[in-house]
């Protein structure tokens, strides 16, 4: 039987701040007026084909309706702006401007549906309208329609590639996706045309030093940093925001000594305090982190998230019992947290605790059943207490909201694997591997199905392959050499085997494996070791 590791590393993985999308999404509200103003004179020069027949004299004053309600709009005076904005739609309903403006007055006075239909009904109108794309893209922004949105700032940029607001709150997308690729030269074209990092707003350094962060460009990233820091001097907002973005973009080190500075500058606040424990926690510094994330519970002890991040602390510094009680106690400031639940569960099944476990994985998923992994750890769990059926059905009833979700297949087929199932097993197993081409697992797994079939030809190539894609893949390692042992190429199994021994060195069967190498080779004191070893284990 191959084996194979399938318990993702969980408690290992870096964890962010919740503020640090607070920075983003007070960008992301970039001023609806200026787009409008960009594409105002455009559309005015053009000619009045989609609108209704009017007289010369009509078109002048619905001109000047508009004119009107946008110099309202930019003094701030919104009841006075809609008032002139209807007038001007009175005068012609098809205005796709008048619609536009409408749309964004709207939005401003806090009626974001009717400031959507406006919006929508000026697109209708005109579906080249730049001002109505790149406003509705924000308003779809603030409204947590961020996919719509991006679709709606590229339409603007195709019609109009120097769009700039567009180009901005489409980069601040990709940002906030970790697309930094894509956003870099929306970025710094952007920063170009407000005359570099000299003289350009705050804002826009800040994020593109994210940017260059998670792109790994440390070099630039930290250069930017620099003119950021120099420009903010000792203002504690302009250096707590750039370590939120900083730390949101995985750049740790430089957000924790930001974070340090800005407590330094204003001590005893609860954010600063919190968002340096997280960042010491991933930069290893985990005493450090604790001393921060205690200071701040003392500010806030009835905050949760400050006592899950202390579990997590403590969890790292193999303090589980201390990590239990801590994650029990935000779970009761807060009895619907999902990963507080989640976490209790992975603690106990890192202590071998695994029927204790089942009750927090069945929580979290009910609580939150967006998270594929508390689906996945919840029917690996089953898997390991050898309940195949109910670790199937938990996988099955996942890949219902995650179809295309590589890992789960490949569980699935695993448990029909341990099951017997194999036809369904490589079905899976191969979905898994259309889903994620370069999973060796996969590869593992279809090579060891299929030289139980023998198909000894077609198993030794998958097995390789795996072993081309992740070389201290055990499972892969283990079902090649014993498949040459089984074609007596002894001489090739070996240093397979050897290797083997080494990664999975307490699993009998590969020492069994190598007994029967040496054997065949007549390295009877070699044979014989191999042979106490698989006996002793």
């Amino acid at each position: 039987m191959s084996r194979i590791f399938i318990q993702p590393d969980v408690r290992g993985r870096k964890f962010r701040s919740r503020f640090a999308r607070l920075a983003f999404a007070c960008l992301l509200l970039a001023p609806l007026l200026v787009s409008l103003q960009h594409a105002s004179a455009r559309q005015r020069r053009r000619t009045p084909a989609r609108a209704a027949k009017a007289t010369q004299p009509q078109r002048t004053v619905e001109s000047s309706l508009v004119r009107e309600a946008a110099a309202h709009l930019q003094a701030g005076r919104l009841e006075e702006a809609e008032a002139a904005a209807r007038n001007a739609l009175a005068a012609n309903a098809r205005d796709a401007e008048a619609h536009a403006l409408l749309g964004v007055i709207l939005d401003q006075r806090g009626r974001p549906e009717e400031a959507e239909r406006e919006l929508r009904e000026a697109l209708r109108l005109d579906s080249r309208s730049t001002a109505a794309l790149t406003n509705l893209g924000v308003l779809l922004v603030r409204t947590s329609r961020a996919d719509e949105a991006a679709k709606h700032f590229e339409e603007a940029l195709s019609l109009a590639p120097a769009h700039e607001q567009a180009a901005y709150n489409l980069a601040l997308l990709y940002v906030a996706r970790k697309d930094y690729a894509r956003s870099l030269p929306l970025l710094e074209r952007f920063m170009k045309s407000k005359g570099g990092a000299e003289s350009a707003d705050m804002s826009l350094l800040i994020t593109l030093a994210a940017a260059y962060a998670g792109a790994g460009r440390i070099a630039d990233a930290s250069k930017l940093s620099d003119a950021v820091e120099q420009r903010a001097g000792e203002d504690p907002r302009v250096l707590f925001t750039l370590g939120l973005a900083l730390a949101d973009a995985g750049g740790y080190e430089r957000a924790a000594r930001l974070f340090e500075r800005t407590n330094q500058l204003r001590p005893g606040t609860f954010e600063v305090l919190y968002n340096l424990g997280v960042a010491l926690f991933n930069v290893g510094r985990l005493d450090e982190a604790r001393k921060a994330l205690q200071d701040a519970a003392t500010l806030k002890p009835e905050d949760p998230e400050v006592f899950f991040r202390l579990g997590v602390v403590a969890s790292a510094k193999g303090e589980s019992e201390n990590a239990l009680g801590l994650w029990q106690r935000a779970v009761k400031l807060r009895p619907e947290y999902a990963e507080g639940y989640f976490m209790i569960a992975e603690e106990l099944v890192k202590n071998r605790r695994n029927e204790r476990a089942f009750p927090f994985y069945e929580r979290a998923v009910a609580l939150d059943p967006s998270q594929a992994i508390y689906h996945a750890r919840l029917g690996v769990a089953h898997f390991r207490a050898r309940r195949y059926a109910q670790a199937r059905e938990k996988f099955e009833a996942a890949l219902k909201r995650f179809p295309d979700n590589a890992t789960l297949h490949f569980l699935n087929g695993y448990a029909a694997r341990a099951e017997g199932q194999f036809d369904f097993a490589l079905d899976a197993f191969r979905r898994s591997l259309e889903l994620e081409p370069d999973n060796a697992d996969a590869y593992a797994n279809i090579g060891f199905l299929t030289a139980e079939r023998g198909q000894h030809e077609e198993a030794e190539r998958l097995l390789r392959r795996a072993l081309a894609l992740d070389a201290e893949n055990y499972p892969a390692t283990y079902d090649l050499g014993r498949l040459l042992v089984r074609l007596k190429r002894y001489d090739e199994a070996l240093p397979l085997l050897e290797r083997g021994a080494r990664i999975g060195q307490n699993d009998p069967g590969v020492h069994y494996q190598l007994f029967l190498v040496y054997s065949r080779l007549k390295r009877k004191s070699e044979a014989d070791r191999e042979l106490a070893t698989f006996k002793r284990l």
